[in-house]
């Protein structure tokens, strides 16, 4: 997902030196690069995930910086405890299908700020249920795989997961693009890619014809309407 264009959610977190940070489920690091470009300031970071293949895009991204990238999973972190200041996760909570445990793993590394930022699966416009209908789409061909991917909360959803997760809530705010293309060609060529990547795991499988016909109608959508992503909230926390 490309996050330049929230920048409702940059401005807030670039009041913020994130020293030591982590970003769980960092997966191709679109996230952790925006949020290295967002806080005011950092000394070191790291990436941890359990897809190697969105690892090793992460890697050619971050290649000849000084973070690092960790194949492990968020409920068992090989790291030590409260060593980082700051801890991000964007859109990981519906791939994840324990998350008191990873609320109680996020606390544990933790020694400052924790940022969630999740999207919201309700009340997007036109535009921003493009995404959703992409979205979808990838989650169910991940069941088909065998991997975890939910439905994304609902914003009354996400605020009892937070409220019972064991964390405190510094601030929240719901926020949405408010700048950028909607029908730039080098975005949406970028997603139609995934969706085609995404469905050629599939070959072979009684049902691959049909994710592929699936597949073209949402890029002709694409094509048609363009994308925004839908809207997301964050979650300034800390441990309790």
């Amino acid at each position: 997902m490309n996050y330049e264009n929230m920048l409702t959610l940059k401005g807030r977190i670039g009041e913020y030196n994130a020293g030591c940070l982590l970003d769980v489920a960092v997966g191709r690091g679109d996230f952790l690069k925006f949020a290295l470009d967002s806080f005011c300031s950092w000394q070191s970071a790291a990436g941890i995930d359990t897809d190697a293949d969105a690892l090793a895009t992460a890697k050619k991204e971050f290649e000849g910086t000084p973070v690092i990238l960790v194949l492990g999973s968020a409920l068992a972190m090989p790291f030590t405890s409260h060593y980082f200041d700051t801890v991000t996760m964007s859109n990981a909570l519906h791939h994840i299908d324990d998350l008191p445990s990873l609320f109680t793993e996020v606390s544990r590394v933790s020694k400052g700020i924790i940022v969630i930022n999740e999207m919201i699966s309700e009340c997007n416009s036109q535009i921003q249920e493009t995404y959703m209908t992409y979205h979808r789409f990838t989650a169910e061909v991940d069941k088909q795989l065998g991997l975890y991917h939910r439905e994304p909360f609902t914003l009354k959803e996400l605020l009892s997961l937070v409220r019972s997760s064991g964390l405190q809530t510094i601030d929240h705010f719901v926020h949405a693009e408010i700048a950028g293309d909607p029908m730039n060609p080098a975005e949406i060529e970028a997603m139609s890619d995934r969706l085609k990547n995404k469905v050629a795991l599939l070959k072979g499988t009684d049902y691959y014809y049909f994710y592929e016909n699936k597949a073209r109608e949402i890029i002709n959508r694409f094509n048609k309407n363009g994308i925004y992503r839908p809207r997301h909230i964050t979650f300034m926390l800390k441990s309790s």
